[in-house]
């Protein structure tokens, strides 16, 4: 791994002691002041420059466990800064004083933060990954594996393995779309990453060393165009990579808009097929990790080449979207309500109101939040009924291309016990116990060629 220095958000650090003027606006809004009464805006620049005293650096980190990702810190700038990077170098300022910093949320208690451990997370991953999609199931894609020069890598992040259908789905998309690609598995085979939830939790030193692995893996295909699938695989290769490698060059591009320009080809718009596809009218759930990339447009770009789609617009959306993760975090101290709430992340209510027919959500944590809490723990469990659909883009997509994929975790959530037992929900439970207690609890590499 790179030593930890000041080389580290360097850039933005400058920027920000330069141009920021410490009025505050940015935070008028913010949940996190509200429920500390901290003016951090005051304490910043001392933050950056290494010279503020401990009291303060402690009230910072009580300030960042109430943050809600809402941005609205982001986007309120009236000098017109870019802060998209603001929360990630406070974090890493904190990490640099205390290599055991973790975030957790202010609901929390803080003990918790002991079994965050970047390292345990990793090794949780790469067998969670192997036992639900093992290398059996992996092998017609093998080709792709071999590092050669190719146009384009398609790294698949750790999180959509979760979700297999959309994982095959999407790579089914890419050989239809007959492209010369390089396939990059995130934490399976090998423990590579682009590090950005590992980052989020304050787990630098971890996620600056599966970032650099895959980096290395990068470069053995000779080429710098690099597609991503997962929202935050997006943020931690744009936006937290420049920070952390030496001479980064590459081009991320997010896999949404990449095919809507193959697909506005005439000889691929032949491959959109209508059949048994009904008019469709589509919400977009805007990933925070997308908006703080500040790509808003490719889910669109996309969208609209489709045929017989139309776009309906939530309230809150594009850089003012809210993320769905921090409405579980938020009532995490009354889990109760976990269960028996219905309106626990507000994003649900707008895309009803917006009259859509889908919510289309754009990554797999996204995906998983609002399949399961988003309509109440009851809806996902098939005990009532959903209000409204929620469609990953990739599944969207895959309709048009005839790929149909059962959508798994919806199926599991509701068929706890099934035949076959491997499409069960406790089949995917115990999956997770096993790759707890190897991965997390017993350090263990993955056994691979797992059946």
């Amino acid at each position: 791994m790179k030593s930890i220095s000041n080389i580290e958000f360097s850039k933005f650090k400058e920027y920000y002691i330069k141009e920021c003027n410490e009025c505050g606006i940015c935070f008028k809004n913010c949940f996190a002041y509200k429920n500390t009464k901290y003016p951090i805006h005051k304490t910043l620049k001392s933050l950056f420059q290494n010279n503020l005293d401990k009291k303060n650096v402690k009230r910072i980190k009580k300030f960042l466990k109430s943050c809600l990702y809402c941005k609205s810190c982001q986007n309120s700038c009236i000098n017109g800064l870019d802060l998209s990077e603001r929360l990630a170098a406070i974090k890493f300022e904190l990490f640099k004083i205390d290599r055991k910093y973790t975030w957790l949320p202010h609901n929390i208690p803080s003990i918790f933060g002991k079994f965050v451990n970047g390292g345990r997370i990793a090794y949780f991953l790469r067998n969670i990954n192997n036992y639900l999609i093992p290398w059996k199931n992996r092998e017609k894609f093998d080709k792709y594996r071999v590092p050669e020069t190719r146009d384009v890598i398609f790294f698949s992040g750790c999180g959509i393995q979760l979700l297999e259908n959309q994982y095959f789905t999407i790579l089914e998309i890419l050989t239809k779309l007959d492209l010369n690609f390089g396939l990059i598995d995130g934490s399976f085979d090998k423990p590579v990453c682009c590090g950005a939830h590992l980052m989020d939790y304050g787990q630098f030193e971890h996620g600056i060393y599966l970032l650099n692995n895959l980096i290395d893996e990068i470069k053995k295909f000779n080429t710098k165009k690099v597609l991503v699938y997962c929202a935050s695989c997006f943020y931690g290769l744009k936006k937290l990579a420049p920070q952390f490698i030496e001479d980064y060059d590459l081009e991320i591009i997010y896999a949404a808009d990449y095919f809507a320009e193959l697909l506005k080809k005439e000889e691929n718009k032949e491959l959109l097929n209508t059949l048994n596809i009904k008019s469709n009218v589509i919400t977009i759930h805007d990933s925070c990790h997308l908006a703080h990339s500040g790509d808003t447009s490719s889910i669109r770009n996309l969208l609209s080449v489709l045929p017989n789609v139309n776009i309906s617009e939530m309230k809150h959306n594009k850089q003012n979207s809210i993320c769905d993760l921090y409405c579980i975090f938020r009532e995490l101290n009354n889990p109760l309500k976990l269960i028996l709430k219905k309106d626990i992340i507000p994003i649900i209510d707008e895309a009803v109101e917006s009259k859509a027919d889908v919510l289309c959500s754009l990554c797999p944590g996204c995906h998983a939040f609002l399949t399961i809490f988003g309509d109440g723990l009851s809806s996902s469990l098939g005990l009532t009924k959903k209000r409204i659909l929620v469609k990953n883009w990739v599944s969207i997509l895959g309709d048009y291309l005839g790929i149909r994929k059962k959508d798994m975790l919806t199926y599991r959530l509701s068929h706890f016990i099934t035949i076959p037992f491997k499409e069960s929900g406790l089949w995917y439970l115990l999956q997770i116990l096993r790759a707890f207690v190897r991965g997390y609890m017993g350090l263990k590499e993955p056994k691979y060629n797992i059946m």
